[in-house]
């Protein structure tokens, strides 16, 4: 087990956001939560990644274990730098001013010096071909579906080994999101282990080898995408059926 949640409890400030939740992340796996606004998809994904204050939730019981061991006091700075785990976070966050080189190496800041960059960014480059296309235009200037392939590239240069993506379908075409599914499966494939936060339920549980649903900051369900996507209660309630 590569990553695990265990019964963990958060609070902003003094409105409690999860209840006690428990998953697990297997190195090589898709996994996915699901769920509605509020349910406490994007709280799991700053609490793992130990998102600094002010924004940052407050764990009051339970614990996040990596290999094994707890994070729950290793700084976010570490989390990058010595546990390889990267967060494409909600809404791109990439730095508009910058070139889609220059937010690209700006994730490279806690790479060793032996580290074969130039490798990387061929790799990203082929796995993103618009990208290198507009690798030296400010990254303001890129189409949505441009700017989720930024940030996605960018969490990659970290280095990282599980990579947590936070909603990447958010805004896109449906052509665009296809695409970045596709190109997530062919990550997985070359292997990345990923953790999945995505609203769009049918397409995440088809790429995800597993799955579990939030609502409310509680999980009312789990299994493999396939068992969620016939799951009656599931399809009722997210995949509109």
């Amino acid at each position: 087990m590569l990553l695990s949640v265990e019964n963990l409890e958060v609070k902003y400030g003094n409105i409690q956001a999860l209840h006690g939740i428990s998953f697990h992340v297997n190195e090589g796996e898709i996994v996915t939560l699901i769920g509605a606004n509020g349910a406490g998809k994007t709280t799991c994904m700053h609490t793992i990644t130990r998102l600094p204050p002010p924004e940052a939730p407050r764990v009051i019981a339970g614990d996040i274990k990596f290999k094994g061991e707890s994070i729950l006091k290793t700084q976010p700075s570490d989390v990058v730098k010595k546990l390889h785990l990267a967060l494409s976070p909600e809404g791109r966050r990439i730095f508009g001013n910058l070139t889609v080189l220059e937010n690209l190496k700006l994730a490279t800041y806690a790479r060793t010096k032996d580290a074969d960059l130039n490798t990387e960014y061929n790799y990203i480059f082929n796995l993103f071909p618009r990208l290198k296309e507009r690798r030296n235009q400010r990254s303001e200037s890129l189409s949505g579906g441009e700017q989720q392939m930024l940030a996605v590239g960018r969490a990659l240069m970290t280095g990282c080994k599980i990579l947590l993506l936070d909603e990447p379908s958010m805004g896109l075409a449906p052509v665009l999101k296809y695409e970045m599914f596709r190109k997530l499966k062919q990550l997985n494939e070359d292997g990345m282990t990923i953790l999945l936060v995505e609203q769009n339920a049918n397409l995440a549980l088809k790429l995800a080898h597993r799955g579990y649903v939030m609502d409310t900051g509680n999980i009312v369900a789990e299994g493999t995408g396939a068992e969620l996507l016939d799951n009656p209660e599931v399809k009722k309630a997210y995949l509109g059926g």
